[in-house]
Formats: structure tokens, C-alpha cells, sequence
């Protein structure tokens, strides 16, 4: 690769770690006097088992067979793309790389690294969504193992499957489903995934928030400046999640991803105002940054193929849904979600996800996922396509849309029911030596009775 385009992918890298550290700072932002620091903690938590889990065994359960989806020369010997349908390697019905471990052997080279540098922001951002949900109560040598799962495994699984060369990328191929399941820069595979994830943890722990009387209100902002640098942090950082990924720089339109992710961050925040404006008498800062970010993540999946006007709506839209899953996870789940990780990230990833089979108007995405390469419904040059087509471009019918909903059912799957029973077993399995420890501690009836005889 040359050197000129490496530099500049590996700026797009370091810009798109704004986006977690912007993240954090919206947290701390609305953590009180007290749980602030804890809060600043996490974060850091997050980023050592990210980068950790990511390292060991994360970048080659998720990129092992890198070279089934990529032409560039270091990734030529990542070919190990293990599936249980395929007699051999590769493409197909993929579901996990097996090569890669510790960035060793094949992935001894430049392009492996600056593949594996690519996806440390997003990575962090997954790992981060959840354990900022959880900080307040969950412990952080717990929290730690949790990071540790997300990076090394729950992610990688998903991304290889969207990203990697797996049997969601190529549903387009293999069941004529679109262009297989899309979502360019995880709305569904970074901050649904960590919001599933989270949920899992929450419905074990089951910790409640005490009910308030009277009718619901907005959170309270405690560090307002921490809270505001945090959403402008997010907005500057966030297209380097898309622009840094070597694997799709030359099919995505820079000036077109970062144009809709503005809009959509603007939707998001405007939406949010002016409802808050409406029902409070003034706009509330908390909620218009959470607003804001709410739209980044919607317009996350559908950034690079979706006209202006639709990531506007995308990112409007998701500001409310922001607010309709805050009121969800407060007042029905009633779950102490202080950082509100769960309604910024959770509605507004799935209608994210959706966004790209109801928007993608044809224009943009020609050959994504190796679909269409040539052209696509007798179009040449005809890209992904929604339900929503521009002028000149066939209709796809629903297809896209089932690729979508396949994917969501999935990630449902991997984030929330994995990671549910993993740690619903560890709490078993530690009840269970608890109850042995305490047995082992009373004294048995016999001995009882000797007691009483000696005395």
C-alpha cells in the first residue's frame, strides 16, 4: 500500500478515537459528584481489555480469513475462515478466522497491523458502551473479564460475519438477500452489540432504580462542559470509524459519509431540543447530547449510501427514539442506567440497521459484499438498494430489508444469549462453590452429637 494512503488511513485511525473518548466524557458528564470518577475509571478499564482482548485472540477470530475479503499483500495468508457447512476454507457460510493469534506468523506485517489499528476505536467503543452501563454495578475485576469477552470474542464473532468474509456478508451471494447484511460502521455491530450485551448483565444482576413519584423527567447534568466537549468530541471523530478501514477505503465516498453523518448528528440533537424545549420550557443539554450521538449511531450503518435528506430524517428520527427507549429502560425496566448507554444506543442501532434497507436509494455501494460487481438488477453500476430508489435504478424489492432483519436476529443471538448464559453459568458455578464452602464450614449432626456428649 502505498505510503502517501497509509498515512492518511492512519490518521483517520487516531481522529477515530475521539469518538470513545467523546463517549466517556458524555458519561462522566451526567455521572454525579460521586460516581464520576468511577466513571473516568471504567473508561480506561475499557480501553486496556479492548486493546488486550483484541490482540490476543479478537483480530484473528474476526480477520483469519481477511484474505478472502481483501487484495492487499499482507493478508494474503490470513485464508483460514472456519464454517460448519463448507467442506473447506473460505468463503461461503463463514463464521470465525482461526489465523492471526497475538499478531504473529501471518499477521506479522504491515497491512495485518494497520488492520488491526483500524478497528481498536471500535472495538473500544463496543467494550465501552457496556461497561459504562454496568460501572455502578458490577465490579471492575468483573467489568475487566466482561471487556476481555466483548473484545476477544463477542465482537470479533459478529465483525466476522459482517466485516471479515462471514455468512452475513455474503447472504447477497449465497441466498440472493441484497447485498447481504450492511452496516458499514456498526450501528448494529459496535453500539447494539454493546447495548445487548449489557442488557444480558442487567437481567442477571437486576439492578432497579427506585420508583419516583410524580411524572418522569429528563436526568440531571452534573458536569455540563465534560458533557458538551464529549458530544462535539464524538461528532469530529466519528467518520474516521468509516474512512480508516483499509478494507473499504476505495469504495466509499469520503465527502458523501461525512456530510451524512453531520446531518445526522444535527437531526439527532435538533430533534431532541425541541422536544425537551416543548415539554420543559428550555432545551436540556444532557438530552441534546445524548441526542446528538443517538444520531451519529443510527446514521452509522447507512452513512455512505443514503442521500442527505434520508440522513437528516435517519438521525432525527433516532434522537426521538432516544428518548422513547430512555423513558423504556427507566420507567418500564426500571434499570439504573446512569450513563444511558442502553436508550442512546440500543433503538437507535436497530432503526440504524433498518435505515439502510429503507433509504439506500441505489446510487452508492455498486459490488458491496461482491454483489453486483458488474451490475445488479440488469443496471450496471446499480448499488446497494432500499426501498427508497432514485431515479433510473430497478427496484430490489424487500430483499435488502430480509438481509437486514437476518442480521438483527444474529446479533441478537450473539450479543444478548451468548453473553447471558456465560455469565448466568459463572454466577451459577460461584453460588454453587459457595454453598459447598459453607457445608464444609458446619459442623456435621455426628459431630454435633460428640459435642454435646463431651460437654
Amino acid at each position: 500500500m502505498p505510503y502517501i494512503q497509509t498515512s492518511t488511513l492512519m490518521l483517520f485511525n487516531v481522529l477515530a478515537f475521539l469518538a470513545p473518548v467523546g463517549l466517556a466524557l458524555l458519561a462522566i458528564g451526567a455521572a454525579s459528584e460521586e460516581r464520576a470518577a468511577q466513571v473516568a475509571t471504567t473508561a480506561l478499564v475499557a480501553l486496556a481489555a479492548a486493546v488486550i482482548g483484541y490482540f490476543a485472540c479478537g483480530f484473528a477470530f474476526q480477520f483469519g480469513g481477511a484474505a478472502f475479503v481483501s487484495h492487499m499483500p499482507g493478508l494474503q495468508s490470513l485464508t483460514a475462515e472456519w464454517s460448519p457447512l463448507d467442506l473447506e476454507w473460505g468463503l461461503g457460510w463463514g463464521m470465525i478466522g482461526l489465523r492471526g493469534f497475538f499478531l504473529s506468523a501471518e499477521a506479522y506485517n504491515a497491512d495485518a497491523y494497520l488492520l488491526f489499528i483500524s478497528q481498536l476505536a471500535a472495538v473500544t467503543t463496543a467494550v465501552l458502551v457496556t461497561l459504562l452501563a454496568l460501572c455502578n454495578h458490577v465490579r471492575r475485576m468483573r467489568l475487566l473479564a466482561l471487556g476481555l469477552l466483548i473484545s476477544g470474542f463477542v465482537y470479533p464473532l459478529f465483525g466476522n460475519w459482517v466485516w471479515g468474509g462471514g455468512w452475513l456478508s455474503n447472504l447477497g451471494l449465497n441466498l440472493g438477500l441484497g447485498h447481504g447484511f450492511v452496516d458499514i460502521a456498526g450501528s448494529g455491530a459496535i453500539y447494539l452489540l454493546g447495548t445487548l450485551v449489557a442488557l444480558s448483565v442487567f437481567f442477571v444482576v437486576k439492578p432497579r432504580r427506585a420508583t419516583e413519584a410524580g411524572p418522569a423527567r429528563l436526568p440531571p447534568i452534573h458536569f455540563p462542559l465534560l458533557m458538551v466537549l464529549g458530544a462535539l468530541l464524538a461528532v469530529v471523530g466519528w467518520p474516521g470509524l468509516v474512512l480508516g478501514n483499509p478494507l473499504i477505503s476505495e469504495q466509499v465516498v469520503a465527502p458523501l459519509v461525512v456530510v451524512n453523518l453531520m446531518l445526522a448528528a444535527a437531526g439527532g440533537a435538533l430533534a431532541v431540543s425541541i422536544y425537551s424545549w416543548f415539554v420543559t420550557g428550555q432545551p436540556d443539554a444532557l438530552a441534546t447530547g445524548r441526542g446528538t450521538v443517538a444520531g451519529l449511531v443510527a446514521a452509522s450503518a447507512a452513512c455512505a449510501f443514503v442521500p442527505a435528506w434520508a440522513a437528516l430524517l435517519i438521525g432525527a428520527a433516532s434522537g426521538l427514539l432516544m428518548l422513547l427507549g430512555s423513558y423504556a429502560v427507566e420507567q418500564v425496566l426500571r434499570l439504573d442506567d446512569a450513563s444511558g448507554s442502553a436508550a442512546v444506543f440500543g433503538l437507535p442501532g436497530i432503526w440504524g440497521v433498518l435505515a439502510v434497507a429503507i433509504f439506500a436509494d441505489g446510487h452508492w455501494g455498486a459490488g458491496w459484499n461482491g454483489v453486483g460487481v458488474q451490475e445488479y438488477l440488469g443496471i450496471a453500476g446499480q448499488g446497494i438498494s432500499g426501498l427508497s430508489l432514485a431515479g433510473g435504478y430497478q427496484p430490489a424489492g424487500a430483499s435488502q430489508l430480509h438481509a437486514q432483519l437476518v442480521g438483527l436476529g444474529a446479533l441478537f443471538i450473539a450479543a444478548l444469549l451468548v453473553p447471558g448464559l456465560i455469565v448466568r453459568s459463572i454466577v451459577w458455578i460461584g453460588s454453587m462453590a459457595r454453598r459447598a464452602y459453607a457445608g464444609r464450614l458446619e459442623p456435621s449432626p455426628a459431630q454435633t452429637h460428640q459435642e454435646d456428649k463431651d460437654s
